[in-house]
């Protein structure tokens, strides 16, 4: 996962959960003279991570000049790597938007208040992302998605597909999206 933050909005806040990014990670921080400033327990977190880290410093003289440049920055590396999961680190809802975007355009980029946040909404981003490629009914997609987020284990997503789509077609569903339910508890009976 690839993390833009926008530290002049965020501040350390922003930051907690970085010692849980992982080798494969990489993290940008934007600052500028407005706000860069680091405790040392919040500096300690940082350099003890095992993510790769990079401090991008703004320009300043215009209103939301490091969003604009955060941004730009996203599109250069979309470009560079589409495939990657991206995700912005804001209280700024408008980055939102930006998220919205590269969606439509099957790319897979996230806002969070946190890096600690952003764990939960990737994995909500990703299974979207796998469940489009598996379902084309956007009601469906929507129903199954709901069940998987809201329900623990294999046999009770199933049920509840079975409940709204009938025996036939539940059965078909339940067959595309299996694989996505590793991390659900599994019913022995249920294969």
């Amino acid at each position: 996962m690839i993390y833009l933050i926008d530290f002049e909005n965020v501040h350390s806040d922003g930051l907690k959960g970085i010692e849980q990014l992982g080798e494969k990670d990489k993290c940008y921080i934007f600052y500028s003279e407005h706000a860069g400033v680091l405790t040392f327990n919040m500096h300690k977190r940082i350099t003890e991570s095992k993510a790769d880290i990079f401090y991008v410093e703004a320009q300043v003289g215009m209103k939301n000049a490091l969003d604009f440049q955060l941004v730009s920055y996203l599109g250069y590396m979309i470009r560079e790597a589409p495939e990657e999961n991206y995700c912005i680190i804001s209280n700024d809802k408008a980055f939102e938007l930006v998220g919205r975007f590269w969606q439509e355009k099957n790319v897979n980029v996230c806002c969070a208040v946190s890096l600690e946040q952003a764990e939960e909404s990737g994995e909500h981003s990703r299974l979207h992302s796998e469940l489009e490629k598996l379902i084309t009914n956007s009601d469906e997609l929507e129903f199954v998605e709901k069940c998987i987020n809201e329900l623990t284990t294999k046999s009770g997503i199933n049920n509840r597909i079975v409940k709204k789509y009938g025996t036939t077609r539940a059965g078909e569903i339940y067959r595309l999206i299996k694989p996505l339910l590793t991390d659900k508890k599994g019913d022995k009976r249920q294969k």
